[in-house]
């Protein structure tokens, strides 16, 4: 998990950590745990990560992983 690849994504598609977690629907806890590796994303979470990101084949690949 690159989760310093994910928040920077996060942040260059012009969210703070806070809308993104209210953007995925979960809470800021959850959000930082799993950025952080404490936790795993779920599936659904990665597919709903990509969408909003718009994220490509790699850029999930290389954050998810690698």
């Amino acid at each position: 998990m690159n989760g310093n690849m994910l928040r920077g994504l996060i942040i260059a598609a012009g969210y703070t950590l806070q809308e993104f977690a209210q953007a995925m629907g979960i809470n800021n806890t959850s959000l930082s745990h799993k950025i952080n590796s404490k936790r795993d994303f779920t599936l659904k979470e990665v597919q709903k990560i990509s969408r909003i990101l718009r994220l490509t084949d790699d850029q999930i690949y290389t954050i998810f992983f690698a």
